[in-house]
């Protein structure tokens, strides 16, 4: 097959492209969380679709969160995109970018690109911060967050945005301005470098988003270093998408072993909570081999409070994401159940996204 007669097959066979919006570089200031949304003037759907090209698309989530009286969440606040465009601009990595993308042997060979990627993203992480932002991101951290070790997290407005949810294509990193093996501002430029990750440039080209318009803003939150469970939730029953058994999905283990990606050999606790049913009862999937024999990885007072949460979820996205009376609808969840403050252990939510492949992109 020629270069000419492939061209061809891909592009009779390429997915339609996703319309993302732009970023929006307008806010130039910190933003708390619980001010990420507008829900005075806008709908929730409304507000998304503003916020989005702002902060990203698990910022303007996470935004919806806070202000869920009923979904506890970390405290936190957003670096929004601006920042990332300032960086890129002031340090030339936007006029590098558009040499690459109209490079000829860029655009053809995938070797040449991923090298041309590495090489940049290892500029970025060395590139000049500006010294005002960096001085206010700072005398945030202090103080409203004194002596917190904080989890600066990726959110790109081509994330988390329905029918695209980019999971796994961008990274997070660890900062504290009081420990010297975490510095901030080495945990800023590596997210920022990760929208050239090579698996997150390759998968927006698949989906035909311009590179151009893309922008990273940070979600900024108390880091987990030594969280009691995590996992991840499905609002929905995957194994009936009729509707005609609800319950939710949820996969978790102890510690901060990975749900996702678990070490070869290692099991989770996955079960089917039917929180709406008389007594909410729990069907195992899957027992972790982490915990003693006949133990679960969550109390059942942990069980229900999860359960809680994700009905509230569930309920306060439906209206954006529901679709059509009676078709699947699902809420992706993230959360960690931690006691480092001591005390019990107790549920937060970091993340909530529309279930892959389903709703429509605010």
């Amino acid at each position: 097959m020629t270069a000419d007669e492939a061209d061809t097959w891909w592009d009779e066979h390429r997915p339609d492209p996703l319309d993302v919006r732009p970023m929006d570089t307008s806010v130039e200031t910190l933003v708390d969380v619980g001010d990420v949304l507008d829900l005075d003037a806008l709908s929730l759907e409304e507000a998304l679709a503003e916020a989005i090209p702002r902060f990203g698309g698990k910022t303007s989530h996470f935004g919806a969160l806070a202000l869920n009286e009923e979904v506890p969440n970390p405290d936190g606040f957003v670096v929004p995109v601006h920042f990332f465009d300032a960086f890129m601009e002031a340090n030339g990595f936007w006029t590098e970018l558009e040499g690459l993308l109209a490079d000829p042997e860029f655009v053809a060979d995938r070797e040449v690109r991923r090298e041309a990627l590495d090489s940049l993203r290892d500029r970025i992480k060395e590139g000049a911060v500006d010294p005002d932002f960096e001085e206010t991101l700072i005398a945030k951290l202090d103080a409203e967050y004194p002596g917190r070790r904080m989890r600066f997290r990726s959110s790109t407005n081509a994330e988390d945005i329905g029918a695209f949810n980019g999971a796994g294509l961008y990274t997070s990193k660890s900062g504290d301005p009081n420990d010297p093996e975490y510095p901030v501002l080495d945990a800023v430029r590596k997210v920022w470098a990760s929208v050239y990750s090579d698996r997150a440039f390759e998968e927006r080209s698949y989906y035909g988003i311009d590179h151009r318009n893309i922008g990273m803003a940070l979600l900024v939150h108390r880091s987990f270093p030594d969280e009691d469970a995590n996992g991840v939730a499905i609002t929905a029953n995957v194994f009936d998408l009729s509707g005609f058994e609800p319950s939710f999905y949820v996969n978790v283990q102890e510690g901060e072993q990975s749900v996702v990606q678990p070490e070869p050999g290692t099991t989770t606790d996955q079960f089917l909570h039917y929180f709406q049913q008389s007594g909410s009862p729990v069907v195992f999937l899957a027992h972790s081999n982490l915990v003693p024999a006949g133990e679960t990885v969550l109390t059942p007072a942990e069980t229900h409070a999860l359960g809680a949460a994700l009905q509230a979820i569930h309920q306060q996205f439906l209206g954006v994401y529901g679709g059509a009376p009676g078709a699947f609808y699902g809420m992706d969840v993230e959360f960690k159940f931690d006691s480092s403050d001591g005390g019990d252990s107790l549920l937060f939510v970091k993340q909530a996204r529309p279930y892959p492949g389903w709703g429509a992109v605010p």
